[in-house]
């Protein structure tokens, strides 16, 4: 049985350092993530992580400068809401579109990581993480159609290829499927609720309302 610190990111006992970076992976994924970023540069691609594991204190830092307009909130189309005139539940639903609530990520796990294309871009580019820059047109194009054809031999795949009404398309997000479809079996709804129980974040209230409608929609996948 995996733990509920483990699986809302208050831990990191499992994770190592991945190759020369800063970024924490679990350690049962690191060779194969390895073996990936290897294979993409035979290729001419130089992969690049921009967020790999996500403690619950930087997720809940991320939510409450959401909630609090500090950081841009988005829609569907990536456009900075104005949340003057919203409710505190329409700000919830607004903000989970793009970013998981405290202790409800998978970027807790260290199973999961966001990606890009180095070799596609200048040195000084600034990913944005946004859909337009790993479609036709953008920038990592490429490198998402060699991943879409390669990335499952490694055991690696989308979570949020298809918008399912919840979180939005990444297609930057990849999934180590070994061990993330495990962990999302044992994070089942009463360990979530379990969590919101132990929890202090803005809009907190407004979660433990809507508790169920946030665990199907953006916790377990269809």
């Amino acid at each position: 049985m995996i733990d509920l610190a483990f699986l809302t990111g208050k831990t990191t006992d499992q994770l190592v350092l991945f190759l020369d970076t800063r970024h924490l992976v679990h350690r049962e994924m690191n060779d194969d993530l390895i073996k990936l970023f290897n294979a993409a540069k035979k290729e001419g691609f130089d992969l690049a992580i921009t967020s790999t594991f996500r403690s619950y204190e930087t997720q809940k830092l991320i939510w409450n400068e959401k909630s609090q307009g500090i950081r841009a909130v988005l829609d569907s189309n990536s456009i900075p809401v104005d949340l003057t005139n919203k409710t505190n539940e329409e700000i919830l639903f607004l903000i989970l579109r793009w970013s998981a609530i405290p202790g409800g990520s998978r970027h807790h796990w260290g199973s999961d990581l966001d990606i890009y294309d180095q070799n596609a871009v200048s040195a000084d580019y600034k990913v944005q993480l946004v859909p337009g820059e790993y479609e036709s047109k953008g920038p990592f194009y490429q490198s998402t159609l060699w991943l879409n054809e390669n990335m499952q031999d490694f055991g690696f795949y989308r979570p949020y290829s298809h918008d399912h009404g919840g979180i939005a398309p990444e297609p930057w997000h990849l999934s180590y499927r070994p061990l993330s479809e495990s962990f999302l079996s044992e994070y089942n709804f009463e360990k979530f609720e379990e969590h919101l129980n132990l929890s202090d974040f803005r809009l907190l209230d407004e979660a433990k309302k809507n508790s169920f409608e946030i665990y199907k929609r953006f916790i377990s996948i269809f």
